[in-house]
């Protein structure tokens, strides 16, 4: 593997981490949508009990996986050694990344399995807020030269590419 900082390959390896986001994102938005689909359709029974662990456990649990996955986030970017190439600090970012959107999908994911299961509108505001701070989890050039505390001549290579 090349470890140069060729702007293009830094191209690629920004185009790449955008590519898997908007995947997620737009996984969600379709089974969020599904989920609408499906629950408009056909008349559920909203079975009381399953709804009253779930009223409590949905939000707290996404609550929860938002700042676990700040703080997995955080944690994986300290480690990173300052002295690697600008190519694998990319790779590190695009892996930190990947891992606190996981963490934040699964309560997103949870959020609308409930609600297909008991038809409560409640999961879909905790959906929306939670997809709310997905989107602003979203990589950007800006913020990976803010939380890698880039020097200026990397910054500059990640901004001419």
């Amino acid at each position: 593997m090349r470890t140069t900082s060729d702007p293009t390959d830094i191209k690629n390896q920004i185009r790449i981490t955008r590519t898997i986001y908007y995947a997620l994102v737009f996984g969600l938005l379709i089974f969020f949508i599904v989920v609408l689909v499906l629950i408009q359709e056909k008349y559920l029974s909203i079975e009381k009990d399953l709804d009253n662990i779930f009223t409590i456990i949905v939000p707290v649990y996404g609550l929860m996986m938002m700042f676990v996955s700040r703080m997995i986030y955080n944690q994986m970017i300290s480690k990173i050694e300052v002295n690697n190439s600008l190519i694998q600090k990319l790779m590190s970012y695009r892996t930190a990344k990947i891992v606190s959107w996981a963490v934040l999908e699964s309560a997103c994911l949870l959020a609308l399995v409930a609600t297909m299961l008991t038809s409560n509108y409640l999961y879909v505001a905790v959906f929306v807020f939670l997809f709310g701070y997905f989107i602003l989890m979203r990589p950007s050039k800006e913020s990976f030269i803010r939380d890698m505390r880039l020097n200026s001549d990397e910054s500059d290579l990640i901004f001419k590419s």
